[in-house]
């Protein structure tokens, strides 16, 4: 349990960089729209902006949820 608390210290050290990446990740995920505006459903292309999605998807997420838990502990010390 020690080891948890410890690396969970560790990630939110980094507690102010996380709404930069969300905000990167968020700004990805609206590009990401757009172009699939544009590619045909069955391609190769749409397939990996499918991926793709899945991957800005839980960056977005992860940073966020990491951020909130970060927060809400912080203010719990």
């Amino acid at each position: 349990m020690a080891q948890i608390e410890t690396v969970v210290g560790v990630i939110c050290d980094q507690r102010d960089r996380f709404p930069l990446f969300v905000a990167i990740g968020i700004v990805m995920g609206l590009l990401l729209g757009f172009s699939l505006l544009y590619l045909e459903p069955g391609t190769a292309a749409y397939a990996i902006a499918l991926v793709d999605v899945g991957l800005v998807a839980v960056t977005v997420v992860g940073f966020g949820g990491g951020f909130w838990l970060c927060t809400k502990r912080s203010v719990e010390e």
